[in-house]
């Protein structure tokens, strides 16, 4: 099991990295911008180098000021346009890995639905920002990237948290159905070993793994209602982690269990 546990931080949720530049910001004619670093492992490297901005494209722009106004505009503008198509492409990413997961219950379609239309939003807006730098001066430029940051800290970062966490929730239901399945068959062992000579260290360990698999199936029933009432990312997270903790004790103690029964069942002699 411990190589399911590990797989969690492995079903195609990749943690967005992002950093915030305020480039030349004392300058009158300063531009703020961010730099977006690829979500997604599963797009090739040309794509992703293409989402990196490199000091060399900074440089560039600090170079186009000593060519004149009209060669630096063309340079933040073209920066700009660069760091928001990015932008536009990590939301695409996003999207499809919300659109893969099949969710089962009635509640989950309807909030995948709702956020799959809230990144439809985020693409849009991006949209009108690209057409706002077409038609930008160099003061414009300026505007657009502060007004670009500040919606992506305010709206687009805490949207990508319930994105991320809602995936990471729905991929991982089937661990739950799998435990409690163990834990019956588990029980049923148990009920034939313990029928002529109980052990009470492997009752100890079932009781045990039955209270982390209920544990477990709570925290994961609180993460299911944190994700419908959207509460933010940090939080939902946190109880999502909390839940696969618990499943996680519950297999160890499947673990020990398998490990006792083995001293009491029967051994097959060969003849000689």
């Amino acid at each position: 099991m411990m190589r399911s546990a590990a797989s969690l931080n492995n079903i195609g949720v990749k943690t967005l990295s992002v950093k915030t530049i305020v480039f030349l910001i004392t300058l009158p004619v300063a531009l703020g911008i961010f730099l977006l670093v690829s979500r997604t492992a599963r797009a090739d490297a040309s794509a992703r180098a293409s989402c990196v901005i490199m000091p060399a494209d900074l440089d560039a722009v600090t170079a186009a000021e000593a060519q004149g106004l009209l060669a630096e505009l063309a340079a933040r503008k073209a920066l700009l346009a660069k760091t928001i198509t990015c932008a536009k492409a990590d939301v695409q990413t996003l999207e499809d890995d919300l659109t893969s997961v099949s969710s089962t219950s009635d509640d989950a379609k309807t909030l995948q639905s709702q956020l799959l239309g809230r990144l439809g939003d985020a693409m849009n807006y991006y949209d009108i920002e690209l057409v706002k730098v077409n038609g930008a001066g160099v003061a414009g430029t300026q505007a657009v990237a502060k007004e670009v940051l500040a919606w992506r800290a305010s709206h687009y970062d805490p949207l990508a948290g319930q994105v991320a966490n809602f995936i990471l929730w729905s991929k991982n239901q089937d661990l739950w159905s799998a435990a409690e399945s163990r834990l019956q068959g588990i029980g049923n062992l148990i009920s034939l070993l313990t029928q002529a000579a109980p052990n009470n260290d492997l009752q100890s360990d079932f009781a045990n793994a039955q209270v982390l698999v209920q544990t477990a199936s709570d925290e994961n029933q609180a993460a299911r209602d944190s994700l419908l009432r959207s509460l933010p990312p940090d939080q939902s997270l946190s109880i999502i982690q909390r839940s696969l903790q618990s499943l996680s004790g519950a297999y160890q103690k499947f673990f020990d269990i398998s490990t006792i029964a083995q001293t009491l069942l029967p051994t097959e002699k060969t003849g000689q």
